[in-house]
This record gives structure tokens, sequence and C-alpha cells, in this order.
């Protein structure tokens, strides 16, 4: 994920000169579909990881309205190994850092669930409220 145009570009490679509008669009429409709905951002060491970039990502969080926000280390596995090193994962103390950061600026998310083994960090947005877990399901 990307909180601004030059990181979307850096990060995702668009096929479409248009990617950055439709993305933008997407996220409006998150706002008020009527399911549920999360954003996965995937943390890069020295790519999205920065102080600079919270205020970017709040704001995007913001828009989509999202129920969930899953915050994660970039794994180097696959073939992200071909563009990606080893160091660009983020460590779990700092996925927390970076997330606990998030929870500071915006008053509509708190840490719900983290899970070390797979360095994620999952907000839940307090005003758009739906339950964890899906009890038809369970």
């Amino acid at each position: 994920m990307h909180p601004d145009y030059d990181s979307f570009l850096k990060i995702n490679r668009p096929k479409y000169d248009d990617s950055w509008q439709r993305w933008n669009k997407t996220l409006e429409m998150l706002a008020d579909l009527d399911t549920r709905t999360v954003l996965r951002v995937t943390l890069i060491k020295d790519w999205n990881d920065s102080e600079e970039m919270i205020s970017g990502f709040k704001s995007i969080f913001e828009k989509s309205n999202a129920h969930f926000i899953e915050l994660k280390s970039y794994m180097h596995i696959g073939r992200s190994t071909n563009r990606l090193e080893y160091e660009n994962m983020v460590e779990m103390n700092d996925v927390r850092k970076f997330s606990e950061k998030i929870v500071e600026k915006s008053d509509r998310f708190e840490v719900m669930d983290e899970s070390e083994v797979s360095r994620i960090v999952v907000l839940q947005n307090k005003k758009r409220f739906t339950e964890r877990y899906l009890t038809a399901y369970a």
C-alpha cells in the first residue's frame, strides 16, 4: 500500500496510467460497502515504513473507512526476492510501533490483534464497528 502518488508508482509499477485515480475511487467505494472490508498494508523497510508516511496512511484508512486494517511486514519470499532484499523485512517491534503511531493519530482505529510469527498487527475501526468473528461460521 502507498499513501502518496510517488510511493504508489514505485511499489506497484502500475500497468495503467490512471491507476492512482482508480485506486482512490476504490477507497471511496469501500467506505459504504455493505460487507466487511479490510485493507492490507505491506510495510517494506526503507520504502514505506517511515514516520513521514504515517499521516498519508491515516488518510487512506479514513477515506476507505475499512472495518479492519492489516499492517504486515514484507516477507522475503517468492518473486519479490528479485527486486527486494532480506533487509527490507520489517521487524515485528517496528510493525507494532508503526501501528501504534497510526492509532495515536486517528480517533477511528484501535489495535485488535497481532501475530508475531506473521509480523502482522490488525487494527479495528471503532466508528464502523463490526464483530471480529462471523458467528454464522463459528
